[in-house]
């Protein structure tokens, strides 16, 4: 998608993220990049981190948060600035740096990045391109990749406990699924998928996780509203999001590799 039709979806955005299912996976993402953050800044002294169509920084700004030196890079103009008004209010705008553009025309940099991220940006990509490849070459060695996508085979489970046995049926046998947030078609990338690509563009897979591994599967979603049930949701999702076979059932599955040092 271009950077202006996802400029005109902002608001969609925003409400999705403040609803609990995007509250529940900002948390777990928060928690799983806090710990690739502790593996690679063993001495302290802060990392370069690229976050790849990163817009409005919900992901980027909580390593910034923790005293990283954060680049987004993201084709819409306005999500950009949303990201740098964020910054502003958590007082973090010395270490935010934004940069618009796309996976196409990735810009150089003077330096190699400690981690890089590309959260939920392959699934409006074409298939059969050279993405991860173009991630991995931003990497220093020893840095880390860190991509993160819907998850087909959730949605399959998601659509029987949501709409019933034909439903989950015609979701198997579709090749691409509605984006409801941005009001478009995405296709289907699977984790098995990204960690072939991963291999071949010589990098370790080091870390396998999922975000909602249960939420998706609870169809009241007037429960989520409740505080003290969204707060054991929220401890739930923490706690499964890196045990098996909990990660093969999450909504969003993340994988995470490493270029050799």
């Amino acid at each position: 998608m271009a950077g202006d039709a996802f400029d005109e979806k902002l608001a969609q955005w925003n409400a999705w993220c403040e609803a609990p299912w995007g509250r529940l996976r900002f948390s777990v993402v928060r928690e799983t990049l806090r710990r690739q953050a502790v593996a690679l800044d063993a001495e302290g002294g802060g990392l370069r981190v690229l976050d790849v169509g990163g817009g409005d920084g919900r992901d980027a700004l909580a390593l910034a948060e923790a005293g990283h030196d954060v680049t987004i890079v993201d084709p819409a103009p306005r999500w950009l600035a949303q990201a740098s008004r964020r910054a502003e209010a958590l007082g973090v705008t010395a270490r935010l740096h934004t940069v618009e553009g796309s996976l196409d025309d990735l810009p150089p940099f003077e330096e190699e990045f400690d981690l890089v991220l590309c959260h939920f940006v392959l699934h409006y990509r074409p298939s059969g391109g050279q993405d991860i490849e173009r991630l991995a070459a931003r990497l220093r060695p020893g840095g880390r990749l860190s991509v993160m996508a819907p998850n087909p085979s959730a949605r399959v489970i998601m659509k029987l406990t949501r709409e019933g046995p034909e439903a989950a049926l015609a979701e198997l046998s579709s090749d691409d699924f509605e984006s409801a947030t941005f009001t478009t078609t995405a296709r289907k990338v699977t984790a098995g998928e990204v960690e072939g690509q991963m291999v071949a563009a010589g990098l370790r897979v080091v870390g396998r996780y999922a975000a909602r591994v249960v939420n998706d599967y609870v169809s009241d979603d007037t429960l989520k509203e409740d505080p003290d049930y969204f707060a054991a949701l929220e401890r739930l999702e923490l706690a499964l999001c890196d045990q098996e076979p909990f990660v093969s059932l999450g909504g969003m599955w993340q994988v995470v590799a490493e270029r050799a040092g």
